[in-house]
C-alpha cells in the first residue's frame, strides 16, 4: 500500500442517506497523489456501518474504518480518527456533505506545497438548505485586515472544515488530540484552527469547491433544547481548554448568554413563550428578543410582525 499524501478524515454517525454521496466524491478526485479515507463511525445505528463495510471491501487499499465499539460523542470520535492518518496533509469532509468538483483536493494541496507559512487553506462553499433546496454562495473569507485568531474568537468563525485542507506536522505539533477525547469536545473545527492559528498563516480559495448541507436536525439546527443546553456545556469545557492553552482569561459568562441566545431563538420559533421568557432572562441585553419575551402579548408581536417581514421579502 502507497504511502498516502493526503489523508481524508470523515466522521460517520447515522447518515446513511448521505454518506455514500460523501465517500463518492472523493474517490472521483482527479489528484496526482495517492490517498486515503478515514471514515469513524460513532456507533450508527441505522445501515451506515454496512454501507461503510461495503466500501472498504471495494476499495481496501483507500478507505480505512476506524468502528467505534459504542458512542463515543463527536469529538472523541473525530480525534480518534485523526490519529490513523499518515498524509502530509489531512483534508476532511463531513458525512453530509460533499465535493463538487473533482479538483478541489489537488488545488488544496498544491497550495500548500507552493506556500510553507501556509498551514490551513480552505475553499468557499455552497451552503444548500435541504428543506427549501435553496442553493445560496457563502463567501466565508476571513477579513484581510483582521487578525484571524481575534476574529474567530470573538466574532464569528467562517471556514467549513470540510472545504479545508491543514498540514499533518502542525496537528502533530500544536493540536493535542487526547484532550479533545478526553474533555469530550462536541466540535472539532473550531478548536483545531483556534490552536494552529497563532502558527500558521491561513489562505482562502474563492472558487466554491464543496457543498454544506443545511437542515432540522443537523449540528447546526439542532431541535431539541436539551441537544443546544448539552453541546455548550461541553463547549464551555472545551473553550476552557482553548484559552487555558492561548494563556488568557475565559470569559465563561459570555459563552453563557451567547447559549441562552440559541435557546431563545429556538422558542421563538417553536412559538414556546414559557421557554422563551425564561431562557430570555440569562440572555444578553442586546438580544432584542430579550424584552419581547417579556410578556406573552409582546412575545407574540414580535412573532407576527417576524412574519409579514418574511412575508413582504419573498414577495
Amino acid at each position: 500500500m502507497k504511502t498516502p499524501y493526503v489523508s481524508v478524515v470523515m466522521t460517520s454517525y447515522n447518515r446513511g442517506h448521505y454518506i455514500g454521496q460523501a465517500i463518492d466524491c472523493i474517490l472521483a478526485q482527479e489528484c496526482e497523489f495517492p490517498f486515503e479515507i478515514i471514515i469513524g463511525d460513532d456507533c450508527s445505528t441505522d445501515n451506515s456501518r454496512e454501507l461503510l463495510q461495503s466500501y472498504q471491501e471495494k476499495y481496501p487499499g483507500i478507505i480505512v474504518l476506524n468502528l467505534q465499539e459504542k458512542n463515543v460523542g463527536f469529538g472523541p470520535n473525530w480525534a480518534s480518527t485523526c490519529k490513523l492518518a499518515r498524509g502530509k496533509y489531512i483534508a476532511f469532509c463531513d458525512d453530509d456533505d460533499y465535493w463538487c468538483e473533482t479538483n478541489h483536493m489537488q488545488t488544496l494541496a498544491d497550495y500548500l506545497d507552493a506556500h510553507e507559512n501556509c498551514g490551513l487553506v480552505y475553499a468557499n462553499h455552497w451552503n444548500l438548505e435541504v428543506e427549501t433546496k435553496q442553493k445560496t454562495l457563502a463567501n466565508n473569507k476571513l477579513p484581510d485586515d483582521e487578525d484571524k485568531l481575534e476574529y474567530m474568537l470573538h466574532k464569528g468563525y467562517p471556514i467549513l472544515f470540510s472545504a479545508s485542507m491543514i498540514r499533518k506536522s502542525l496537528m502533530d505539533q500544536y493540536v493535542d488530540l487526547d484532550a479533545f477525547i478526553r474533555l469530550r469536545f462536541p466540535i472539532q473545527d473550531f478548536p483545531t484552527a483556534i490552536l494552529i492559528a497563532p502558527h500558521c498563516d491561513f489562505h482562502y480559495v474563492e472558487t466554491p469547491t464543496v457543498v454544506y448541507r443545511s437542515y432540522s436536525g443537523s449540528m447546526s439546527k439542532p431541535k431539541e433544547y436539551e441537544t443546544v443546553i448539552r453541546k455548550y456545556t461541553q463547549e464551555k469545557v472545551m473553550n476552557e481548554y482553548l484559552y487555558g492553552q492561548l494563556r488568557r482569561e475565559y470569559d465563561g459568562p459570555g459563552d453563557d448568554r451567547y447559549r441562552y441566545g440559541i435557546l431563545l431563538g429556538m422558542a421563538y420559533n417553536r412559538n414556546d413563550y414559557k421557554s422563551a421568557h425564561e431562557f430570555a432572562k440569562h440572555c444578553d441585553r442586546r438580544n432584542k428578543k430579550k424584552w419581547f419575551a417579556s410578556t406573552w402579548l409582546t412575545f407574540q408581536l414580535f412573532r407576527l410582525a417576524k412574519k409579514l417581514k418574511n412575508m413582504i421579502i419573498k414577495h
